[in-house]
């Protein structure tokens, strides 16, 4: 009886800690707009959960130079902000400006494809920008490039598309 007991607690207490811990992980793969192959939407973004979007979703591209994306700042949790951008394709890549009113916490890829199907032609990943944010900070701006600028002053990239995130 008290073996049983003790199992019984045991399963119970190891089903709530993989409960808690699976929720504490955001997998943006499952939250992104994806167009009709599965890939991720071109024109869309993710911001501290929020699905932005910023053009034609129809569209397998970007199809304006510049975007802009008005935030509030009570939409900041802790001065943080996740934005999560579509790679759309290998040989370009986003990268963001320097600035003294933000930093740069954690860049990573996830992979957005249907589990089993790795589709062919355009990038299946998003890009996830985590950024602290000063008091002061009013915008953070991101461009879209081919991978051979990425290394150059932000000033000197020549970009594909500008993405403008302003918080008010």
């Amino acid at each position: 009886m008290d073996l049983h007991k003790i199992l019984l607690k045991l399963s119970i207490i190891t089903m709530i800690l993989s409960i808690t811990a699976c929720s504490t992980s955001v997998k943006y793969s499952s939250i992104f707009p994806r167009n009709e192959k599965g890939y991720p939407k071109a024109n869309c973004l993710i911001i501290n959960k929020t699905v932005y979007t910023i053009g034609d979703t129809s569209l397998n591209y970007f199809d304006q130079k510049k975007y802009e994306v008005n935030i509030s700042s009570e939409s900041l949790k802790n001065n943080t902000l996740t934005v999560v951008l579509p790679g759309m394709y290998a040989i370009n890549t986003w990268v963001i400006s320097d600035s003294n009113d933000y930093k740069v916490i954690n860049t990573d890829i996830e992979e957005c494809y249907i589990k089993g199907v790795v589709p062919e032609g355009p990038s299946p990943d998003l890009q996830i920008f985590k950024i602290e944010i000063s008091d002061n900070c009013q915008s953070i701006s991101f461009k879209w490039t081919n991978v051979n600028y990425m290394n150059e002053d932000f000033e000197q990239i020549e970009e594909d598309s500008l993405l403008l995130i302003n918080i008010d």
